[in-house]
Order: C-alpha cells, then sequence, then structure tokens
C-alpha cells in the first residue's frame, strides 16, 4: 500500500492538499473522501476508514476542502482563518469537482492512471456537499453518505437576521478553542441552493445508487435528516447504526475503531462491492 500527500488546483488558483492511498491490488474504483465541518482529511476515523477502504483494493483520496482552514499538516488548529471565513458550498462543491477531474486526469499519482468512475463518501456536511457535487459528475457511480445533513439551508430566521446584522456569523472550535468565523456569502449561498431546491431536489435527479448510513444515537445531526432523504429517493438504501453517535463512537485524535465505526466501514465496502458487480 503507498501513500502520497498531493496539492492540486480548484477553482480560482485554490489550493486543495490532500493524501492518496494506493492498495498493492487495485480492484475497486476510486473513493474520494468529503469531510464535513470543522472536519479535514486526517480528522478523527478518516485516515483509518481510508485506509480499510484501501485494504479492500479501492485507491482512495481524502482532501481538505480549500476553505476548511487546514493547508498541508495533519493536525492542529485551523492555519487559514481567512479562507474558512470566505468559505462556501458553492467553492466546496467546485473542490470536489476538482478533485474528479484530477482523477480522470490521472494527475495524482503514475501508477494510478487516469479513472473514468469513482465513488463519493461524504461524512455530515460532506454528504450534502458529495451529493450536490454528483449532480454534474457522472463519473460517479455511486455514494455513501455517513451522518448527512438533508439541506444545506437549514439556519433558522433569528439566526440569519442575526448573522445579516453582524456581517459574520462566529462561533468556537471544540477542537482548538479558536474563534471560526462565515461570512454573509455563506449565508447567501446556502440560501442560493435552497432556492434551486437544496439536497433533496439533487438528489431526486441523481440517477445513482445512494448510501444514507446514520448513527441512531446522533445527536448533532439527527437520523431523521438520512430518514428523509431515503423518502424521497427510490435508489437510496438507509441503513441505520445501533448505538453510534455522529463521530461512530470515535475520538479525536483516534485511538482504535469502535464496534459502530467498523460496522459502517463494512456496510460501505458491501455497498460499493454491490453497484461495482453490477457493471462489470
Amino acid at each position: 500500500m503507498k501513500t502520497i500527500d498531493f496539492c492540486v488546483e480548484s477553482y480560482g488558483q485554490r489550493d486543495l492538499w490532500g493524501t492518496l492511498t494506493v492498495p498493492e491490488k487495485i480492484i475497486g474504483w476510486p473513493i474520494v473522501m468529503a469531510h464535513g465541518a470543522l472536519g479535514f482529511k486526517d480528522w478523527a476515523f478518516f485516515p483509518y476508514t481510508a485506509q480499510a477502504f484501501a485494504g479492500a483494493g479501492h485507491p482512495v483520496v481524502r482532501f481538505n476542502f480549500s476553505g476548511s482552514g487546514m493547508g498541508p499538516q495533519i493536525d492542529g488548529p485551523f492555519e487559514n482563518l481567512e479562507a474558512f471565513r470566505q468559505d462556501t458550498i458553492t467553492k466546496q462543491v467546485e473542490d470536489l469537482r476538482s478533485i474528479v477531474r484530477c482523477l480522470v486526469q490521472g494527475k495524482f499519482e503514475p501508477d494510478l492512471g487516469p479513472q473514468e468512475k469513482a465513488f463519493f463518501w461524504g461524512h455530515s456536511r460532506g454528504g450534502a456537499v458529495s451529493i450536490l457535487a454528483a449532480a454534474n459528475s457522472p463519473q460517479v457511480q455511486g455514494i455513501a453518505t455517513w451522518s448527512t445533513i438533508a439541506r444545506v439551508n437549514r439556519y433558522l430566521f433569528e439566526a440569519k437576521s442575526l448573522w445579516r446584522q453582524q456581517g459574520a456569523m462566529n462561533f468556537e472550535s471544540s477542537r482548538t478553542g479558536q474563534t471560526l468565523a462565515y461570512t454573509t456569502d455563506f449565508l447567501d449561498d446556502v440560501e442560493n441552493w435552497g432556492k434551486q431546491g437544496d439536497v433533496p431536489t439533487f438528489l431526486h435527479h441523481l440517477k445513482v445508487p445512494v448510501l444514507l448510513l446514520h448513527g441512531m444515537e446522533d445527536t448533532s445531526v439527527l437520523p431523521d435528516e438520512s430518514e428523509s432523504l431515503a423518502a424521497i429517493y427510490p435508489k437510496a438504501k438507509l441503513t441505520l447504526v445501533a448505538g453510534a453517535d455522529h463521530k461512530f463512537n470515535s475520538v479525536h485524535p483516534f485511538t482504535q475503531p469502535s464496534a459502530a465505526l467498523t460496522q459502517a466501514i463494512e456496510k460501505t465496502l458491501a455497498f460499493y462491492k454491490e453497484i461495482q458487480g453490477k457493471t462489470l
């Protein structure tokens, strides 16, 4: 198994720092991993999950969104607070599509040539971004979401009013203690996605299978959100993991895999295998 760190360019000359894991024997399509809000490519169970996917024969790309605030570092404080401040969902969708473009062009690693097909995997907000990005990414053959949000335009009227009044929404990272902020550009952007129908509409128009996997004890993003998406999409498979929270009972820094995480990985790999098996 080979691990390669990379930096590629997204739209607007934004840097995407990432890590590619290539198995010794490739038997599955590449998996592109998208992190959620305040997450990053090396957060909690991400590296372990990438190794597990690669162990099953899939090349795996995990990366930091250009507005994540994280660059090439694998941990520590958010370094680029201005990039975080200027982030939007549209930029994240563009970043994810840029990763797909690099896969198609074979830009990551000489041992991994141009790839015509790929899978998406997204955690929390990364699940929603994966669904939005897949709409115009014909290479994507299937999407697995863990603990996904059902809408990006999810903020209450009172919060939006204060956000616009202050010019930014400030909050603290429990991981680093830093004060972070999103400008009203983020708010304008999610409201625009809402006008287009938000995640439900984009999901409804997809033509690929989607796994909506959610922990039954998730209090950060309630399982109802995955359930609501499953109800509107015939090709969705809803899987609820008993006893699992938003992090699938993992911590950061990561220690060891929980039973919930192991189950989530196994069900996700089975989902990908079933899709690939039907096309061979």
